[in-house]
């Protein structure tokens, strides 16, 4: 099985890389837009948003909100301006899915 995540607690987890084959995350302040944006946008927030939470999964931040805030305090938001073409989903791995006891 692969997985790339972290314990959140006992038997929960936050997965951080879909292990996609086209890494991004370098475009990203480090985190990664094709896994933790509910539609895997790469060219910012869908605008669907919620007061910040995302409007597929309403418990969840806006990935790119915390995206922003990262960039912004690094100085590197201007890398934001970037367009970046579609992405090739036949290449990933996701949905991945954590199964206890297997």
């Amino acid at each position: 099985s692969l997985f790339l995540g972290n314990v959140f607690r006992h038997q929960h987890f936050y997965e951080k890389c879909s292990t996609c084959g086209e890494c991004v995350i370098g475009n990203y302040g480090g985190i990664c837009p094709v896994t933790r944006c509910s539609k895997s946008l790469l060219n910012g927030p869908c605008g669907g948003s919620i007061k910040g939470m995302c409007e597929v999964d309403n418990k969840k931040e806006c990935v790119w909100i915390s995206i922003y805030d990262r960039m912004k305090k690094s100085n590197t938001i201007d890398r934001l301006s970037k367009v970046l073409p579609a992405k090739r989903h036949s290449a990933g791995t996701i949905p991945g899915r954590v199964i206890n006891g297997a």
